[in-house]
């Protein structure tokens, strides 16, 4: 105990000592959960720019144009003479979708022949494509739901009998674990949990490699003492990086979460279990890492450039089920994976440990692998050392 207790306390003056971990461990956790969610405050796209294209000039064509601008999804910002002007318009980024009302469209409306309107969306930004297809598509079926419903009262029939007749399965849609259908409360809980895993493999990937240039062995045997058994020293370096990283969970489900007011539906002592292994898989895959790295800045540039990779493989940004085989299996290695999943359902969904317990499994499953791993490459590095 006594060792370990010197392993710890040589730990914190490693990280204490050290500027670029000082700004991993807490500048990171602290700023960047409070800066991060803010370009995504609004939450949902609204008022799109964009162009219409009225070869018509009816007052039906007219009465649609402003039905789609007083929706929130699209706004009418530009009415030009022609489809050329409308694709330049929407190459120089000054709309982001065109809406082009045939000729004779007020003609086929009263008729009783099927009028057309055209809609164009920039597809490179799925998320305005989507707001202004919506956009479009709800107000001309609103359009054609009130000339319908006309026809029918002209026919005999009362308000609510041609309503009910025009639509007679009524569709109430509820958003379920997203109240507010949202970007930021969708991804930024995920990122938060990915930041606690890549700020603690960066930090002890940048000291390891710190240790590796100076050649200290005190990283690695506290005070140059090469012990028989590294067990002390692994154990001294959890029990460091395990009393801070709690910390910062604290810090982002009782500060950040309701701040921003993320939905947090899991009971806190299921949470903190689940937590407990998430924690201790990515410290002892840290200390593994930090093995490998010769340099701090190769931890910085490797660990850094694999953030997207493993943000994409956790499966909330992509579905789990369009991921090819090998790699979701490859990727439930990564301590995220299982991680985000886990506190995803938990915190979004309300689910019970019992519910994500083959996540949790994972987990406890990656902790025995990197702590035989750490101690192979703990022991490969003291031989090293005696040599």
């Amino acid at each position: 105990m006594k060792r370990i207790l010197q392993v710890w306390i040589q730990e914190y003056r490693n990280i204490f000592s050290d500027t670029g971990a000082l700004l991993l461990f807490f500048g990171a956790i602290l700023f960047y959960p409070i800066f991060y969610p803010i370009p995504y405050l609004p939450e949902v796209v609204r008022d799109v720019p964009l162009a219409v294209v009225d070869f018509d000039h009816s007052l039906a064509g007219r009465a649609l144009i402003r039905m789609i601008d007083a929706g929130e999804s699209a706004a009418v910002v530009l009415m030009p003479a022609n489809l050329a002007q409308a694709e330049d318009a929407c190459y120089r980024g000054k709309v982001y979708g065109v809406l082009v009302i045939e000729k004779d469209f007020n003609k086929d409306l009263v008729q009783g022949r099927q009028a057309h309107v055209s809609g164009y969306a920039d597809a490179g930004y799925f998320l305005i494509y989507r707001t202004v297809m919506t956009g479009v598509v709800k107000s001309s079926r609103y359009f054609s739901a009130g000339i319908e419903i006309k026809r029918l009262m002209a026919s005999g029939y009362s308000q609510k009998q041609a309503m009910t007749v025009r639509d007679p399965i009524e569709l109430i849609s509820v958003r379920l674990f997203n109240p507010f259908g949202g970007y930021a409360g969708y991804v930024v809980p995920a990122v938060l949990i990915l930041l606690l895993q890549q700020t603690l493999l960066i930090g002890t990937g940048l000291l390891g490699g710190t240790a590796r240039e100076q050649n200290n062995s005190g990283f690695f045997f506290h005070n140059g003492k090469r012990s028989a058994s590294v067990f002390p020293v692994i154990i001294g370096k959890i029990f460091a990086y395990g009393s801070i990283y709690p910390v910062h969970a604290l810090y982002y489900f009782s500060v950040v979460y309701r701040f921003y007011h993320f939905p947090l539906r899991s009971r806190p002592l299921e949470l903190f279990c689940f937590l407990t292994p998430f924690l201790l898989s990515v410290t002892l895959l840290g200390l593994t890492l930090s093995t490998l790295f010769q340099s701090r800045e190769t931890s910085m540039l490797l660990l850094v450039f694999t953030s997207i990779p493993i943000l994409f493989l956790a499966g909330f940004a992509w579905p789990v089920e369009c991921i090819p085989e090998w790699l979701r299996t490859l990727s439930l290695l990564l301590p995220s994976t299982p991680g985000i999943s886990g506190m995803v359902k938990m915190n979004h969904m309300g689910a019970s440990l019992q519910e994500v317990t083959f996540d949790w499994g994972i987990l406890w499953g990656q902790c025995v692998l990197y702590f035989i791993l750490a101690s192979i490459c703990f022991n490969r590095m003291a031989k090293r050392i005696r040599e």
